[in-house]
């Protein structure tokens, strides 16, 4: 087969017509742009090289006949989007980058080129190789549970609201038996219990609306809060906080808040015997900020998945939401969450966000 890219046959050799071949059959986007300057000083730009088919697909764009077409020059909006500072930057560490980005822009000005992608550039000899795969329809699906779980959940608090209401009044007529007042206890128990369940929804459902404006945050002064709000909790169970020293990045603050709150909540509720020890720290890496969050509780529980929704830690009350949540806020930044043991017992819970704005 002829590639029609002769950097990419100078970089495979005899083996490009084979490469391209087992590329061209995979149903995932993948490309080749090569970077080039407009003379000596000139800005840097980047060319399009080999395409797969389903690149074009994705793009609706036929770019097996764009060959050597400057991307600033036919797709501007990728300086804007932030894609075109992503492919320079892994020209020039020669680290590779994934991430999830949103397309809404124009291809020469006549195509509309739009969609979700999760996105990975990585060095390809001279040039870069970027792989996407199209997640519009999942993210949209996703958007449409997480707004009727809002809707349901706002709709569902005030009944709810009312039923606690009622009970209470119930509970302090004076004129009720034993078991009558068992009976009006289980609902009021219920009630709230099922409210907790709805705000737990509806945190889940609206965390990428509280994640969506991104400030300068002193992480410092957002745990304090959260410590502050929960003083009565961890004081009623003996527990102790203590919190090394914390950055200030780009993020958001409500965001942040709410991971912390939601870890250290955990953290203080799966205790063991011992007083609860909270230790929350953070480091920097190549990946921007990591934040520990470790206790000495009872430990992970054997089974995976404690950040999918409704999974819950222990047979303790809950609404395995919590972490869930969790997660979400943590991948709107671009950064990761996971657990681990922690020395000497309990778990400590990492999460990273990076040092710029994902």
């Amino acid at each position: 087969m002829t590639v029609r890219d002769e950097r990419f046959e100078r970089v495979l050799g005899v083996g490009a017509p084979l490469v391209a071949a087992a590329f061209d059959a995979l149903p995932d986007a993948i490309g080749i742009v090569w970077p080039v300057k407009d003379g000596e000083s000139g800005p840097l730009d980047f060319e399009v090289g080999y395409t797969n088919p389903s690149a074009d697909r994705m793009m609706g764009v036929p770019l097996s006949t764009e060959i050597g077409a400057r991307l600033r020059e036919v797709m501007p909006g990728v300086v804007e989007m932030g894609l075109f500072e992503r492919l320079l930057r892994v020209a020039q560490s020669g680290q590779a980058e994934s991430a999830e980005i949103v397309l809404d822009t124009m291809w020469r000005g006549t195509i509309h080129v739009r969609g979700v992608w999760v996105h990975t550039v990585l060095p390809f000899g001279p040039g870069l190789l970027s792989v996407a795969f199209d997640v519009t329809e999942e993210r949209r699906r996703e958007k449409e549970l997480r707004d009727f779980a809002a809707v349901a959940a706002h709709d569902l608090r005030e009944p709810l609201i009312s039923i606690s209401l009622l009970a209470g009044l119930l509970g302090r007529d004076g004129a009720l038996s034993v078991k009558q007042r068992e009976v009006v206890g289980l609902l009021s128990d219920g009630a709230l219990r099922a409210r907790g369940l709805v705000d737990s929804i509806l945190d889940y459902a609206t965390a990428g609306e509280a994640s969506a404006e991104r400030t300068a945050v002193d992480c410092a002064e957002v745990v304090d809060d959260v410590l502050r709000s929960m003083a009565s909790q961890i004081e009623s169970a003996s527990g102790r906080v203590e919190v090394g020293d914390l950055p200030t990045l780009v993020a958001s603050r409500i965001g942040l808040s709410r991971v912390f709150q939601n870890l250290i909540a955990n953290a203080i509720k799966f205790r063991d015997c011992d007083a609860p020890l909270v230790r929350i720290s953070a480091s920097h890496g190549d990946a921007g900020w990591a934040f520990a969050v470790s206790d000495n509780g009872v430990g992970l529980p054997e089974s995976a998945g404690i950040f999918e929704m409704f999974t819950r830690a222990s047979d303790k009350e809950g609404s395995g939401i919590g972490l869930a949540t969790c997660r979400r806020i943590v991948e709107d930044h671009g950064g990761r969450i996971w657990a681990q043991p922690a020395a000497g017992g309990g778990s400590t819970f990492m999460f990273t966000v990076p040092s710029a704005p994902a």
